[in-house]
């Protein structure tokens, strides 16, 4: 049998069945891996990391969750994507009021919102359209995140 042109000018088809049956034989060494460490715990005083969902974002808070610890009276900040801040006040029954934190004469808007299985939904006055939103902690728990679908549309702090 005669090999191929291509390989007959630079390899010879024994030469090169030789060196591959002379090959050593492929080892490879296995050690054994150290199990991993256990998270180190939070500084004192540093917030703790929110559990994470199924895409890696902290999961959502549930409706009940927002009413307890945002829609409780007393206000915070909220900051838009745009950079508008605004003083909220989420009172437990069902009324808001809006306030934005620049301007000469700042008026406040009220309106309403009502919580749902994985957020809430607002309305304000002037709008007919209600929108409703999921709420979920910052990934380093310092601020809480308002989404609108997968869109971030403010971030809220207590004062």
């Amino acid at each position: 049998m005669t090999a191929p042109a291509f390989l007959s000018h630079r390899f010879p088809v024994v030469a090169l069945g030789a060196a591959l049956a002379l090959a050593a034989p492929i080892t490879v060494a296995t050690a054994q891996t150290p199990a991993p460490a256990a998270p180190a715990a939070p500084a004192p005083g540093t917030p703790a990391k929110p559990p994470l969902d199924r895409h890696g974002m902290p999961e959502k808070l549930s409706g009940d969750k927002i009413k307890e610890v945002w829609f409780d009276g007393r206000p915070f900040t909220a900051v838009g994507t745009d950079g508008a801040a605004y003083r909220m006040v989420f009172t437990a029954d069902g009324r808001s009021t809006r306030t934005p934190l620049a301007g000469k004469k700042p008026k406040p808007t009220a309106g309403f919102w009502r919580v749902i299985a994985e957020g809430y939904c607002s309305r304000w006055a002037g709008s007919n359209r209600e929108k409703c939103f999921n709420v979920r902690p910052s990934e380093d728990g310092k601020e809480t995140i308002v989404r609108f679908g997968q869109q971030i549309a403010a971030k809220w702090q207590r004062p």
